[in-house]
């Protein structure tokens, strides 16, 4: 939880992963920063009044195998 929000103060905005052009309460920010162990992460935060809301987080240093169909 401490790690999310150092991501949330100190991380950067991905604009281009980021859904912005959105209601005030449908928007999602893609901020991406190191964790204190050194993980590259992506975390989505959705904020909405005075909440904001942790919808995932990636780690972008590791790929991830996928079942999709």
């Amino acid at each position: 939880e401490r790690e999310i929000q150092e991501i949330l103060i100190n991380g950067t905005i991905n604009y281009k992963k980021s859904a912005l052009q959105v209601g005030d309460c449908q928007k999602k920010y893609a901020v991406e920063g190191l964790t204190a162990d050194q993980q590259r992460v992506r975390v989505i935060f959705a904020p909405c009044a005075e909440e904001v809301t942790v919808v995932t987080c990636i780690d972008l240093g590791k790929e991830w195998a996928c079942n999709c169909q």
